[in-house]
């Protein structure tokens, strides 16, 4: 009697936690809609010591069926714009179960000294890379005596004329040296690593900028030419 009542103890309790446990894991989300985000704007951003930083923000949004709902975004670290280095600045967007995910960007602050030798006007410039004769618009910007940010060596070659996107762009800075040669720094694309930029040559007469520029995984090299619009 004993033994049948042990028994129909140990049925009850198999019965209830196997109850609890199927209602426990009714509950549970086995699959949680990812977002679809999209950084706003350059990867990586290069400033000059000192410039503020306005970040121009990411695109995020839930896809489940036929149903897109925006979501919001929190920036969970800061950018130190006295502080040279690189800084990988995160975002967190959380989705309708509250899961958290995370996107990157790289934004780099940085301090050179270059010199006035000559001028190279900011604004925008048509890049083509000159074998092939095609690219896509540059933007040169003044950072400092001497120091310039290019939004993209590789002449918006991949980027705009090819469609590969802002991934392989390479923004950089160029340096103007005290003799008057020209130097890159911090040339980087999110695909492919570090572009160097190399035989830099400028006529102030045309506003013509050329150099060879080389994507250094690859050791792949091509010269490119930058003409102010």
């Amino acid at each position: 009697m004993k033994n049948l009542k042990y028994i129909a103890v140990v049925m009850f309790c198999s019965v209830f936690i196997s109850s609890c446990e199927k209602d426990y894991e009714s509950n549970i989300t086995k699959v949680t809609p990812a977002p679809v985000m999209e950084l706003i704007g350059g990867n990586p951003i290069v400033l000059f010591k000192g410039t503020p930083y306005v970040d121009p923000g990411i695109h995020a949004m839930q896809i489940v069926g036929n149903d897109t709902t925006e979501l919001t975004y929190e920036i969970i670290n800061e950018v130190k714009v006295d502080v040279p280095g690189t800084y990988k600045l995160l975002y967190k967007v959380a989705n309708s179960e509250n899961v958290s995910f995370y996107i990157s960007r790289r934004v780099s602050i940085v301090s050179f000294t270059g010199y006035d030798v000559f001028e190279i006007p900011s604004g925008n410039y048509a890049g083509i890379r000159v074998n092939r004769g095609k690219g896509g618009t540059v933007k040169i910007t003044k950072l400092a005596p001497g120091v310039y940010q290019i939004s993209d060596l590789l002449a918006g070659y991949y980027d705009q004329y090819v469609g590969y996107g802002p991934d392989t762009a390479a923004p950089g800075i160029l340096v103007i040296n005290q003799d008057g040669t020209m130097r890159s720094e911090l040339g980087n694309t999110a695909a492919w690593g570090e572009i160097v930029g190399t035989n830099f040559a400028f006529d102030t007469a045309t506003n013509v900028l050329t150099f060879k520029a080389t994507i250094v995984s690859a050791s792949f090299a091509f010269d490119v030419k930058f003409t102010l619009q």
